[in-house]
C-alpha cells in the first residue's frame, strides 16, 4: 500500500533531485523522511523503491530514475577521481565510449557497483599516484594527460579497455611536458612504456 504520506516524501526527493543530481545517501533520504525509528525509515524507503520514485543502487546509496553517474561515483568514494576511457573521450582524443560505464581511481581497495544498467568501477592506486585531477563542479576529474597515464598503467596491470591503447588515443594533443611531469612518480621500466605509446 502506497501511503499518502510517502506522496509528499516523493515530491521532496523530486525537489532536490536537481540539486542531488538524482544523487541520494541514506543520510539525505533521513532527512527527508521523517519517520520515529529506523524500522519505520526502511518501511517507507521500500515503498518509494517499489513505486520507482527512487532505487536503490549500491549500500548506502539510491539514484532517480535519471541521474549523474559521476557524481554517484565521487559520492560513493570521496578520495576517488574520474579517469580513462571516461575523460578521454571528452577532451577528444578518442571516439565515445559506453555512456552507462564510469571507470575511477580511488585510494583503498578496487571496487564494482553496477545495477541492470549502470556500471562504476574504481581501481586501486598507490597514494604516491594519486595526483593528476582536478575538482570541476564538486567531481574530481583526472586531466587528460593523467587520464591517459592511467589508461596505460591498468593496461599493464591486465585491464582491457573498449579501445585500443596504440591506435585510437590522439597522443599528438596530449600536453608532452605534463606527461613527463607525472612520469617522475612512476619507475623507469613504465617511463619508458608511456614514452614508446607516445612516439608511435
Amino acid at each position: 500500500m502506497y501511503y499518502e504520506k510517502n506522496i509528499i516524501y516523493s515530491k521532496k526527493i523530486e525537489e532536490f533531485k536537481t540539486l542531488q543530481e538524482g544523487v541520494f545517501s541514506v543520510s539525505d533520504l533521513k532527512s527527508i523522511i521523517s519517520s520515529k525509528n529506523t524500522s519505520e525509515f526502511y518501511r517507507v524507503l521500500s515503498e518509494l523503491v517499489a513505486a520507482d520514485i527512487i532505487e536503490k543502487f549500491c549500500r548506502n546509496y539510491y539514484v532517480t530514475n535519471k541521474f549523474n553517474l559521476l557524481v554517484l561515483s565521487q559520492r560513493i568514494t570521496q578520495e576517488s577521481y574520474i579517469s580513462f576511457g571516461t575523460i578521454l573521450p571528452k577532451e577528444l582524443l578518442i571516439g565515445s565510449v559506453p555512456e552507462f560505464r564510469v571507470q575511477a581511481v580511488r585510494k583503498g581497495l578496487t571496487r564494482k557497483y553496477s545495477n541492470d544498467k549502470y556500471f562504476v568501477e574504481q581501481l586501486q592506486i598507490k597514494d604516491e599516484l594519486f595526483m593528476g585531477f582536478n575538482k570541476i563542479n564538486g567531481i574530481n576529474m583526472a586531466t587528460p594527460e593523467k587520464a591517459f597515464i592511467d589508461t596505460l598503467y591498468y593496461y599493464q596491470k591486465g585491464v582491457r579497455f573498449s579501445f585500443d591503447i596504440y591506435s585510437d588515443i590522439d597522443t599528438e594533443s596530449l600536453n608532452k611536458n605534463l606527461i613527463k611531469k607525472y612520469l617522475r612518480q612512476y619507475n623507469s621500466k613504465f617511463q619508458v612504456f608511456v614514452k614508446g605509446v607516445v612516439n608511435g
